[in-house]
């Protein structure tokens, strides 16, 4: 394993950033959120409820949405823009205009109510004026927690960015070194199983759902995005980056990372919270 991800996932340890660089880089910072996705595999936690997926309250606080906003707001960085479709107006119900965090929200519904993906929700936010094109999105699913690290992760993505500008490149992933595989993994000698454990690390870099772009990535959605097709950025727009060695990747460690997709997933957010207080 160690050999693979030495071979697969090698991080920038020469560029250096200052704190100077990720301050100014702040006031040109807006947040994307996408949250008009329809959560089906959390929905036993939300039906009853008649609340969407990233309404859902983590260790009896905040939302997983308000954290995020919250987060961010902390370490300087207050303009947002949330992308609705599902359950559109209890979200902007739940955030509101932002006032509370001294922060700016808009909204961008999908159009006419159709499913566009996360890649047809930005091009319809930069046509309806919701995304400002001069500014840098940090585009964040809510659901995607990041806790417990060491510093601000906000500004743990601008440096990461910032590394990656001054490499040539203009669209940053977060990753995670290694994220678990989702059936019990074994070592298997001639038909006989020597070692099996569940749930093993696999060495294999994973987005987070985290990604940094520089206004020029507009561009490629208004040339390579369709709002006739459901679509992802992931899918369209970031392997034409990395095909033109214009995508960059920082690393975060892996158990920073939660994904919320299930009842167990959330119980892990809870956990974490409380751990660090």
């Amino acid at each position: 394993m160690a050999e693979l991800r030495a071979r697969i996932n090698t991080e920038d340890t020469v560029t250096k950033v200052s704190q100077k660089e990720i301050n100014e880089m702040k006031a040109q910072i807006v947040v994307v959120m996408p949250a008009g996705g329809t959560g089906t595999r959390i929905r036993a936690e939300t039906h009853s409820q008649g609340i969407h997926k990233v309404m859902i309250p983590v260790a009896g606080k905040q939302s997983m949405i308000e954290k995020t906003v919250q987060d961010y707001v902390d370490c300087g960085i207050d303009k947002f823009v949330i992308l609705t479709g599902f359950l559109a107006e209890k979200v902007e119900e739940h955030l509101g205009d932002g006032s509370r965090w001294g922060a700016e929200i808009r909204y961008s519904r999908d159009p006419d109510g159709r499913k566009v993906g996360n890649a047809g929700a930005i091009l319809h936010a930069l046509n309806n004026g919701a995304i400002d094109d001069s500014l840098t999105p940090i585009v964040h699913n809510p659901d995607d927690m990041i806790i417990g690290m060491d510093r601000p992760y906000g500004e743990v993505f601008l440096e990461g960015h910032l590394k990656g500008r001054k490499n040539g490149c203009i669209g940053t992933f977060v990753v995670v070194p290694e994220s678990p595989f989702q059936f019990s993994g074994m070592v298997i000698d001639r038909g006989k199983v020597l070692d099996i454990t569940k749930y093993p690390p696999i060495a294999v870099p994973a987005h987070t759902g985290i990604t940094v772009f520089d206004p020029e990535v507009y561009g490629y959605f208004r040339r390579l995005v369709s709002l006739q097709v459901e679509s992802s950025f992931e899918n369209v727009i970031c392997p034409v980056l990395a095909k033109e060695g214009r995508l960059f990747a920082i690393n975060i460690p892996s158990e920073t990372w939660i994904p919320v997709n299930t009842l167990k997933e959330l119980e892990r957010v809870t956990s974490a919270l409380q751990t660090i207080g």
